[in-house]
């Protein structure tokens, strides 16, 4: 009984000396094949003023720390990382910022009004992660959804959040909105909810019947399940 109770004492020790997984490595997944982080280049036209090329800069390394954490919260088991990831600076845009093949193209002078607006990159960087080739019809508003999920839940959550109207809101509104019902459809419902619709999107076979399967509910029930807990 005495060595018994020793050998478990010591085991027990042994355990408790253990350091602790990190608590990203429980809640994101371990299975992804490539996460890589692409090389990160800068390409500003014109000439730059020191102020735009140190934003260029902490923008850039914004980019190297997240993407492969949200490479890591999506279903990427088969992405494949581009070798390079350009941020391409323009001195007039029409919005603040867009995704293309050829990398993030980003306003000058949106970023010198605005010039806290890195979500701006991280939600542009997730769509580039995201690489769906073939969206489904009428689920652009999901795939906005998401990117802002990735932006406003985990990048900034210390942010104010975008408000909205819940008497005139949808959860097709895309963005602000629809990310705030995916945020709390997850945590009421299923923590796996964003990485099978991301999932489903890959595919291209996203419906809305998914959100049934998930969460045991309609989508628009879950809609209006989540207005009656939004503050008018």
């Amino acid at each position: 009984m005495i060595r018994h109770t020793l050998a478990l004492l010591i085991a027990t020790t042994a355990l408790a000396q253990q350091a602790p997984k990190p608590l990203a490595a429980l809640r994101m997944p371990l299975t992804i094949a490539d996460f890589k982080t692409p090389e990160v280049k800068i390409d500003i036209e014109g000439e730059a003023t020191p102020a735009t090329k140190a934003w260029a800069e902490e923008a850039a390394q914004h980019v190297r720390e997240w993407w492969p954490v949200v490479v890591r919260m999506l279903s990427t088991q088969d992405f494949k990382t581009p070798d390079q990831f350009v941020l391409h600076f323009k001195p007039e845009l029409k919005v603040p910022a867009y995704r293309t093949p050829e990398g993030l193209f980003i306003s000058i002078a949106w970023i010198t009004k605005r010039p806290d607006d890195f979500g701006m990159v991280i939600h542009e960087m997730t769509h580039a992660i995201q690489d769906y080739r073939r969206t489904p019809r009428d689920a652009g508003w999901l795939v906005e959804g998401i990117a802002d999920y990735i932006r406003y839940y985990h990048y900034e959550p210390e942010s104010p959040r975008p408000r909205f109207n819940p008497d005139k809101a949808s959860y097709r509104d895309a963005y602000g909105t629809t990310a705030a019902f995916l945020a709390w459809a997850m945590h009421k419902y299923d923590r796996r909810l964003v990485r099978e619709l991301d999932a489903a999107l890959r595919r291209a076979d996203y419906n809305d019947a998914l959100f049934e399967k998930l969460t045991g509910k309609p989508v628009d029930a879950l809609w209006q399940e989540f207005i009656a807990t939004v503050k008018r």
